[in-house]
């Protein structure tokens, strides 16, 4: 059975083809079309598809659209216009308005027939909509290897639900309860986010922020407008989520923080405060799902899962001995998790569980297409006869290198196939890399991958994860330990732990042990192959962002290129 999997209805759209529960491809818009989660999320463009992702999928597998089974899309109109509600506090025209919810749903009405223009077949019988929080809860349990497992899906909002607490059984996923608009944990965080001067799709700057500041400050005051409970309790009135001004937070909190401005000590301490209630918020929401579905594993998804401090909590403090989050919790998963509950529901019995990971899912290239790009760009490399080890010595030797390598990561983070690799021995390593390439916040940490057979000898990982391989959990630095890899350690003392098994992932496998082989040190620092812009897909985005960055050196498969 051939299915496939869309979200194109909010952001980070994405496509993802699974052939009898396997996950053969998936990936985002993003990484083609270059534009930051694939579109903006507006009322009028929920009918705008992942062309060039859908397309990536049929040609990995080698199909034509004549040979799909079902299209699974994450979203349920009918869900959407039987359940939600207007919102006074709204703009005419725009989410929240009578105006824009017509809009809205003529975009989604308009969907079955773009998809047959695009596939040139007309497959509106064969549509599926599966309900977003559905996509969600599926992307983590038919993966997670376990046949029963709770489900927590947490994000900004679905059709109007903006939680899903429930669980498996088998083939089926059910929902045992949900929060609904406007008890958003994400939508806090959105609208928090652009208070404190960034963007609302900015969170994991708010939460490296929160190291920096203290909680207390603004305990009460946040409570106030969100609960003080294990369960959200917010108001809407002080958020005015849906409309652009921020006055109500500026009456509470000061006047907002505009980008260009200095960041104050105010504004670590209402992050410090947020991440704080997403804490308990987010264990109150475990605790009432394993009420609700008492299990030893717990399946973690939504934008909301993508926070690292939480999770670290999550996994040691909540009543689940077992926490497992995809490589994609926000909204680019669903596809999956679309395509997947499709699957599953044709199922009569649990016939087996999915590919486990999904992490590797997206493009790669051979040698040739590798060499064409590099004249293309007018850059001569040269083959390595270890691209493994020539790059170990490299960043052993305080150089910053692009590591572009096999099939191209789901999920927002680089996880070795599209890195830019360093020393994390290096104290001035992080400064060094916002100068010449990713012109980022300076309180913004960098991660490590560490080889997963070393991993608890540097860092305090408490219970086991599979889910360490996505670089989902914040730990603390064995004691002692912090001053050898400065780069890779927050000011808190935690690092966000990438975890690479040989298994998983065997070149940049070996060449972390060739680093470890150099220096004694298991690791390597980790970040994002981008400038500002969407991770780099192909061979051709990796050298324009060596030519316009100061990256020292990049390694496409076997070649290496290196300035001057």
């Amino acid at each position: 059975m051939k299915i496939l999997g869309i979200n194109c209805v909010y952001h980070e759209s994405s496509a993802a083809l699974v052939i009898d529960g396997d996950v053969v491809a998936a990936a985002e818009e993003e990484r083609f079309n270059r534009v930051k989660h694939g579109k903006p999320a507006l009322v009028s463009n929920a009918d705008i598809l992942p062309e060039r992702a859908l397309a990536f999928c049929l040609e990995r597998a080698g199909i034509v659209p004549q040979e799909l089974d079902l299209v699974a899309i994450a979203f349920e109109p009918r869900l959407r216009r039987d359940t939600f509600r207007l919102d006074p506090l709204s703009v005419p025209g725009d989410w929240g308005s009578a105006e824009g919810e017509a809009d809205f749903a003529a975009g989604l009405a308009r969907i079955p027939e773009r998809l047959s223009e695009l596939l040139g077949v007309d497959c509106e019988a064969s549509i599926r909509w599966i309900p977003h929080h559905l996509a969600h809860a599926a992307s983590a349990y038919y993966p997670c290897g376990e046949e029963g497992a709770a489900v927590l899906v947490v994000d900004g909002i679905g059709e109007s639900a903006t939680a899903l607490l429930g669980g498996g059984n088998g083939v089926l996923i059910e929902s045992h309860g949900e929060l609904s608009y406007p008890q958003s944990v994400g939508f806090v965080w959105e609208k928090l986010s652009a208070y404190l001067g960034f963007s609302p799709y900015d969170a994991s700057k708010v939460m490296g922020l929160a190291s920096y500041g203290n909680p207390h400050t603004y305990t009460a005051a946040l409570a106030e407008i969100v609960g003080d409970g294990p369960q959200p309790a917010v108001r809407s009135e002080a958020f005015e989520f849906r409309l652009p001004h921020f006055d109500a937070l500026e009456k509470r909190f000061g006047p907002r923080r505009l980008p260009t401005e200095p960041l104050l000590e105010r504004h670590s301490d209402l992050a410090a405060a947020l991440q704080s209630w997403n804490n308990r918020t987010i264990l109150g929401l475990a605790e009432r799902t394993y009420a609700l579905h008492p299990t030893r594993t717990l399946c973690f998804s939504g934008g909301v899962a993508l926070n690292c401090t939480t999770n670290w909590l999550l996994k040691e403090e909540g009543p689940f001995s077992r926490v497992h989050i995809p490589s994609a919790p926000h909204d680019g998963g669903t596809a999956i998790g679309a395509a997947l509950a499709a699957y599953y529901a044709t199922q009569p019995a649990f016939p087996k569980p999915a590919t486990t990971g999904c992490e590797y899912t997206g493009p790669e290239f051979t040698g040739e297409q590798i060499r064409a790009a590099f004249a293309q760009a007018g850059i001569v490399p040269r083959r390595s006869p270890d691209i493994a080890r020539e790059v170990a010595r490299r960043i052993a030797g305080g150089e910053v290198v692009g590591w572009f390598q096999g099939r191209m990561e789901l999920g927002p983070r680089a996880l070795g196939n599209r890195s830019l690799v360093a020393d994390p021995r290096d104290p001035g390593m992080r400064d060094m890399l916002n100068e010449k390439v990713k012109h980022r916040e300076a309180f913004r940490p960098f991660a490590p991958s560490v080889l997963a057979e070393r991993a608890r000898d540097w860092f305090d990982l408490g219970r086991d994860s599979d889910s360490y391989q996505y670089m989902l959990f914040t730990c603390p630095v064995r004691p002692g330990l912090a001053a050898r890899i400065p780069a890779v350690v927050h000011v808190d003392g935690t690092s966000r732990v990438q975890t690479v098994s040989r298994e998983a992932n065997p070149r940049y496998h070996r060449l972390i042990s060739e680093f470890e082989e150099l220096t004694g040190v298991p690791m390597v620092l980790n970040t994002s192959f981008n400038d500002s812009e969407p991770i780099v897909c192909t061979p051709a985005d990796a050298l324009a962002t060596f030519r316009s960055t100061r990256i020292d050196a990049v390694a496409i498969g076997d070649h290496l290129a290196t300035r001057g």
